[in-house]
């Protein structure tokens, strides 16, 4: 009897156990859409401790890391970012990389560079795969280094041979100091939006210096780029919008082969102290001090251009409403514009060893001190391509000397008001035919770093005409000039006109 009832015992344990199972399998599971809400609110509280638990410190020991803080994982010489939040790195790393991969997690990640010195051999020594928004901090009195291959290296064709590497946006800020070498590519190469808001950046590139494709904007800071090809340029337009250079402040000074400042789309300089020197020979190379695909506009700052190439080039139009420009294109033109060319204000210093301003469509100046030294034509308006091209001075104190036409507009040339006083040699010299303005031609022998005198029919002096070059002919055209005769003087030599 007692043997049966233990066995109905362990009969009904056995199918109450089964029981409980079934009810555990047969119960409703979580749904596709709960399990990725619980896996992104998982991220999100890592996102969110990371950010909350202060800055995660990255410590550099030559051939490896160590961490405080969440967010980073070390595998050997690479340091991995994995989540948004603030970092900071220090110490040094002789062959290694930073990667920042925060994946499906959107949020931002600022690194701040700590006296950190990272190479990488092979590669980018900072590489953002994907983030939402990189800020590169330089810590106020850091000094930091970068470094992507060995001096003597040979280039690489690849982009992650730039040494800051980047997916997504870049802004770089701080007051310490980044010096960059780039030995494999690259400087800096930033796929999206780059923008350099302050510190101290050296780069040094056997190909570009820094390249945001989408844009580049500067704001702030002292850059000093060395490159092999171009120095600063953006390269892709096919957002909408997108493809720009914009430098409003800081100190730029660029020495490059290729082109100097190039942008994709268009560019504007409103402000800073910006210097380019461009070297490459322009029969093998583009070589130009700033060019664009698209409208180019100086509205301040300080430039200082020297170029191998045309100084400042725009295949649309191209407008300067101020600034101070000191110009040089030792075998280009100095101004070059595909389509319209205003000068509106600003204090132009040009010396070209091809025409000094031109424009293929129509050439305006309303205001400005403008000087030009030009190994063609000065001022030009329309080529033998085009066959028209339209010139018109309103504005301004303009002074041409040319080793060709001081002026040569297809169409038409007319002036309105400014003073005007241009050289050359042509033979078949123009002048202006139109506008509210007199204006004399003279025939004259004139000697290189000569001055002569403008007369009326009095004798008295309205104006002179300064030549650092010699030349056959002058054009003169000022408010106090009228309708009349009157004399260019020069010592012995004399040559009269009429004003009309």
């Amino acid at each position: 009897m007692k043997k049966r009832f233990v066995l109905l015992l362990v009969c009904a344990l056995c199918l109450s156990l089964f029981t409980g199972c079934g009810d555990i399998e047969i119960g409703s599971a979580p749904t596709p859409a709960l399990a990725e809400e619980t896996a992104a609110a998982g991220e999100t509280a890592a996102a969110e401790e990371i950010a909350g638990g202060g800055i995660s410190v990255i410590t550099l020991t030559g051939t490896g890391a160590e961490v405080s803080g969440g967010g980073v994982s070390i595998d050997g010489s690479v340091v991995t970012i994995a989540s948004p939040g603030e970092y900071s790195v220090s110490g040094n790393l002789s062959d290694g990389c930073i990667v920042v991969n925060t994946g499906e997690v959107k949020g931002d990640v600022r690194l701040t560079l700590d006296n950190a010195s990272i190479t990488c051999l092979d590669g980018a020594a900072i590489r953002v795969e994907q983030t939402k928004n990189f800020d590169l901090v330089l810590g106020d009195g850091t000094e930091n280094r970068l470094v992507s291959g060995r001096e003597g290296d040979a280039p690489v064709a690849k982009l992650e041979g730039a040494v800051l590497f980047s997916e997504d946006d870049v802004d770089i800020l701080g007051g310490g100091l980044l010096e960059i070498r780039g030995y494999l590519n690259n400087g800096i190469t930033c796929k999206d939006d780059l923008d350099i808001k302050g510190g101290t950046l050296t780069v040094t590139a056997v190909n570009n210096g820094i390249k945001g494709s989408e844009s580049v904007e500067i704001t702030g800071g002292e850059i000093s780029v060395t490159a092999g090809n171009d120095g600063i340029k953006s390269t892709s337009a096919r957002k909408e919008g997108k493809g720009y250079v914009l430098i409003s402040g800081g100190t730029v000074a660029v020495e490059s082969v290729g082109d100097g400042i190039s942008a994709e789309t268009t560019m504007e300089i409103s402000g800073g102290a910006i210097s380019v020197t461009t070297t490459g020979d322009r029969e093998l190379v583009s070589s130009k001090a700033l060019k664009a695909k698209g409208a180019l506009t100086v509205s301040g700052g300080e430039l200082t251009l020297v170029s191998e190439d045309h100084a400042i080039h725009s295949t649309s139009d191209l407008a300067v409403t101020g600034g101070t420009l000191s110009v040089l294109s030792r075998e280009g033109k100095g101004f070059s514009s595909h389509a319209v060319l205003t000068i509106s204000g600003g204090t132009i210093d040009l010396r070209s060893g091809d025409d000094g301003i031109e424009a293929l469509s129509a050439l305006a100046i309303s205001d400005g001190e403008i000087t030009v030294l030009a190994g063609a034509d000065g001022l030009k308006a329309g080529n033998k391509e085009t066959a028209s091209g339209t010139l018109d001075i309103s504005g301004g104190t303009i002074k041409v000397n040319a080793y060709g036409d001081a002026i040569d507009a297809k169409t038409a040339a007319s002036i309105s008001g400014g003073s005007f006083v241009g050289t050359g040699t042509s033979k078949r010299p123009q002048g202006f035919a139109g506008g509210t303005q007199c204006s004399v031609r003279f025939s004259f022998p004139g000697a290189a770093d000569s001055v002569a005198q403008v007369q009326d029919e009095s004798g008295a002096v309205i104006g002179e005409i300064a030549s650092s070059c010699a030349y056959t002919y002058a054009l003169f055209s000022s408010p106090e000039l009228a309708p009349g005769s009157c004399r260019l003087v020069c010592g012995t030599l004399e040559a009269a006109a009429a004003a009309n």
